[in-house]
């Protein structure tokens, strides 16, 4: 009932925030399934200490402080910004809400650049041999489920403070 009468601005919204949710989801599911893979293999207790001490440093560098505190509240309010959007970023509202297509040109070179560090990244963690691959993919996996987390708590709360969808400035930066 709530779909059938939302305009195409609040559909645009949910739309940016499912690309996004989809998207983290994916990639955790991927690297996760990889990491648990090689931690059930057996790590020596060295890779174990290795393992806790870089998931911790992912965990909280890049999953709270990261994502939790900079990114995912930016991105609610770049899907909130949807509604004000032309329908071709509303098509596009989960590049939208990444900051890829319709942002100022310094937050584009900043977005564009931050995928070419992951693709980077991703090209780099592929070449490690094991079991630091699945080390660094379990870390990652970990980091990114805390950040989906983060994007659902925060939608949620923007969602629940205006049930027409979240507005600009609207995000918790907690």
């Amino acid at each position: 009932a709530l779909a059938a009468d939302l305009n195409g601005a609040h559909r645009s919204v949910l739309w940016g925030l499912l690309g996004v949710v989809l998207i983290f989801a994916d990639a955790i599911l991927q690297l996760g399934t990889r990491g648990v893979r090689v931690l059930r293999a057996g790590l020596s207790p060295a890779e174990w200490l290795a393992c806790a001490v870089i998931t911790a440093l992912f965990f909280y560098g890049e999953g709270v402080r990261a994502l939790q505190r900079r990114w995912v509240p930016h991105m609610i309010e770049r899907v909130a910004a949807l509604r004000a959007e032309r329908t071709r970023y509303r098509l596009l509202a989960p590049l939208y809400a990444l900051s890829l297509i319709g942002a100022p040109a310094r937050e584009l070179i900043r977005a564009w650049l931050g995928v070419v560090g992951i693709v980077t990244a991703v090209l780099i963690v592929r070449a490690l041999p094991e079991p630091w691959r699945g080390i660094t993919d379990f870390a990652v996996a970990v980091a990114l489920t805390w950040g989906l987390g983060s994007i659902l708590l925060q939608a949620h709360r923007a969602l629940r403070r205006d049930p027409a969808g979240p507005r600009p400035g609207s995000a918790d930066r907690g």
